[in-house]
């Protein structure tokens, strides 16, 4: 590809575009890797601000004016629900993508996409962006390395009261959201547990849904190696946003909100290791810590240049397609499984009543 800028449709003008991807645009902009050329939004209240940041890009209210010959790159940041169908569309006009999480509601849906990318020899990357985090990576190379010895088992929580300045009812209307809490913070804690432990053998879930989408879940998984573990997810109370993993020469604790710390404790040791993550300098014989590892803002930068050169056909993907669709169908697999989770304040009859509604949600 020539060397001039890539140019990039942002598809969905909503909170993720405007606060997530705009800056990191802005940065590779500035750097003269990209330009912005087109902005996609059928709501005119909702593209005025990502307007006036990005005046020189062109206005569409769908992608049917995206195409090869205007983008080189199309970031899809719709409602979930357009994901697969935009996504599609826009690789088999020539357009590469990047989208945004939730990948596609089903797998026979990311499937589909990963088959367009084939087809059509374009880039499909997948807004994992924790992926991208170095603590992240590091954890990864823990276990990859065995410092932990064999796992035993994880705990992950997180949530809190939901505060995302959305500007549209789907993330809680049944028929467009394609799942609650689970489909939209869980997928990034699933992706890491399969991209850290590998593919669990068996799921347990269960969660609040009566007829909407839920907002607590509980998933249980059990592992080929015999160690299992749980998440539990909320949009309604305020839980530690952690990931906690033992095994049998120790454990490490990650906090989500503190992207660039790291706690380790290592049996037979009265003490714990916890600190920021920092670069290891460059050269064999340079010793101590270099900068600071690149926090959650500077590795949704990272995300977007990998994409860029992937567009550029410099790099692969860090998180293609195919990577994603593990995470796609441990959330399908929940969701098949779903049992109403136990409220004890609710007297029997309210708890039939429940199980009904339950049920009938699960059906549809």
């Amino acid at each position: 590809m020539p060397s001039s800028p890539v140019r990039v449709a942002l598809v969905g003008c909503g909170a993720v575009a405007e606060l997530s991807y705009a800056p990191a645009l802005r940065v590779l902009s500035a750097e003269g890797l990209l330009e912005v050329a087109a902005l996609v939004e059928p709501n005119p209240e909702s593209s005025r601000r990502l307007e006036a940041t990005f005046p020189d890009a062109r206005v569409h209210r769908d992608t049917t004016a995206l195409s090869e010959g205007t983008v080189d790159l199309a970031i899809v940041a719709s409602p979930p629900r357009f994901h697969a169908e935009q996504t599609i569309q826009l690789l088999r006009e020539g357009v590469s993508v990047l989208c945004e999480k939730p990948m596609a509601a089903t797998s026979l849906e990311a499937e589909a996409m990963i088959a367009a990318s084939a087809a059509a020899k374009r880039v499909l990357a997948i807004g994992l962006v924790r992926r991208f985090l170095p603590a992240a990576q590091t954890v990864r190379a823990l276990l990859a390395q065995g410092v932990l010895g064999d796992i035993q088992d994880f705990h992950f929580t997180e949530g809190g009261r939901f505060r995302w300045p959305t500007r549209s009812a789907d993330y809680f209307r049944p028929g467009a959201a394609n799942g609650g809490v689970l489909a939209d913070i869980g997928t990034h804690l699933l992706d890491l547990i399969v991209w850290w432990l590998g593919e669990p053998m068996d799921v347990r879930y269960e969660d609040d849904a009566m007829g909407g989408v839920e907002l607590n879940c509980r998933v249980e998984l059990r592992f080929p190696e015999g160690f299992t573990g749980t998440v539990r997810l909320s949009r309604d109370c305020d839980l530690p946003s952690r990931c906690f993993i033992r095994g049998t020469r120790g454990w490490l604790l990650w906090s989500i909100h503190a992207p660039e710390h790291l706690t380790l404790h290592f049996e037979g040791t009265a003490c714990v290791v916890s600190g920021r993550l920092h670069e290891l300098p460059a050269g064999p014989s340079q010793p101590g810590a270099g900068r600071r590892v690149a926090n959650f803002e500077q590795s949704f930068v990272e995300q977007l240049r990998n994409v860029v050169a992937s567009v550029r056909g410099d790099a692969r993907p860090f998180v293609g397609g195919q990577e994603a669709l593990a995470a796609v169908r441990l959330v399908e697999s929940c969701y098949r499984h779903r049992t109403l989770m136990p409220m004890g304040w609710l007297n029997e009859v309210e708890a039939a009543r429940a199980g009904k509604l339950s049920r009938e949600g699960s059906a549809r």
